[in-house]
């Protein structure tokens, strides 16, 4: 039996921005999982079993070289885990491995006990810990980089303009600064020449590297209760919009607040840090205020005015519209996070006790 584990994540900043190729965002692993268990099937059904929804099993076969559902069908839940399944058949077939049948099973603790996820990126998570098993399953001797790259090819196939923050943040851990690659081309790249080729090849716009946690700051989290879809609000960002060119202006300062950022990570400037979480917030209010997305809905205003009042730097942590939202505060001011805590509970924001995963060096 093989088990693999990925970590959640949440966006520090760059959230929007970072969706166009080669743009940055810094973003921090959590510790909240998806776990991927494989063990080989005595027969020939390979199955996939999530329990998640009640926990609901998938029969998978084969067909010539590739991998497909039984009754032709993948229902919603599976689509993210027989995604990465299939990229790593495809592997297989291109490296002349031959595939066996197995059972995988995933679980996480990504969502409240009621199902409703936390917006802590579980798809990528679920994406990233089953070509993790996977690749240890077949013996493949995956990279970090190929694991990720594996893990975004099956995530573009569901979603193209997935930006794959969260998949490098659940395959790095720890602090993260990152820009995203050209989905398009990586794509075309593929269907040209392979996975494996791709696999080897560069990834126009791609930067991924390790960040310092930051000591002199505690980040608080606290969950909306009111999940959020990032696909559409990202999708929101109307052709108008960016036609006024206020997009491009948008992503230029967005990338501004991510170099001060990472300088201020850099030099463990706690000041500079909460002054760029503040920018990055204001961007994100400018943003909503001109393509009128949704982004800073009531309890997300809710938790950074209470921020605000304790004297944190707070935002909302990835597309808003929901899910969670963070506040960075000077970690010797007990008193105030914990008045931080009684307010955002007031309000009806629930705090989560979250931790960095830490960056995890090749440890193949």
């Amino acid at each position: 039996m093989i088990t693999c584990r990925a970590p959640g994540k949440l966006f520090i900043v760059g959230e929007y921005a970072v969706v166009e190729p080669g743009h940055h965002a810094v973003l921090t692993a959590v510790d909240r999982y998806a776990t991927a268990t494989v063990v080989e099937a005595d027969d020939e059904i390979t199955t996939l079993h999530s329990e998640l929804d009640g926990g609901v099993t998938l029969s998978c076969g084969r067909i010539g070289d590739g991998l497909v559902p039984s009754d032709g069908v993948v229902p919603p839940n599976f689509s993210y885990v027989f995604a990465a399944a299939a990229i790593i058949d495809r592997l297989l077939v291109e490296r002349g491995i031959g595939a066996h049948s197995y059972r995988l099973s995933i679980s996480t603790d990504l969502a409240d006990a009621d199902g409703r996820k936390l917006g802590l990126g579980s798809s990528a998570a679920v994406t990233v810990a089953t070509v993790a098993a996977l690749g240890r399953f077949y013996r493949l001797d995956l990279s970090p980089m190929d694991r990720y790259r594996l893990a975004m090819l099956a995530t573009v196939s569901i979603n193209p303009r997935a930006s794959g923050g969260d998949v490098a943040a659940s395959t790095w851990g720890g602090w993260i600064a990152y820009s995203s690659p050209d989905r398009q081309q990586v794509s075309e790249l593929v269907g040209e020449s392979g996975v494996d080729a791709a696999l080897r090849a560069p990834w126009p716009g791609l930067s991924v590297r390790p960040l310092p946690t930051p000591t002199g700051l505690a980040m608080q989290v606290g969950w909306t209760e009111k999940p959020a879809s990032t696909p559409t609000l990202v999708a929101g960002l109307r052709d108008s919009y960016r036609q006024l060119g206020a997009h491009a202006e948008f992503v230029s300062r967005s990338d501004d607040c991510v170099q001060r950022l990472v300088a201020a990570l850099e030099a463990d400037d706690s000041l500079g840090i909460r002054t760029e979480i503040h920018c990055a917030r204001e961007l994100l209010i400018d943003l909503d205020t001109v393509a009128q997305l949704g982004i800073m809905t009531p309890p997300l205003r809710a938790l950074c005015a209470a921020g605000a009042a304790v004297g944190a730097a707070a935002k909302p942590s990835g597309a808003g519209g929901g899910d969670c939202g963070i506040a960075l505060i000077d970690r010797t001011r007990s008193a105030a996070i914990t008045e931080l805590t009684h307010r955002w509970i007031t309000a009806g924001i629930r705090p989560l006790a979250l931790r960095t995963h830490p960056f995890e060096e090749d440890r193949r």
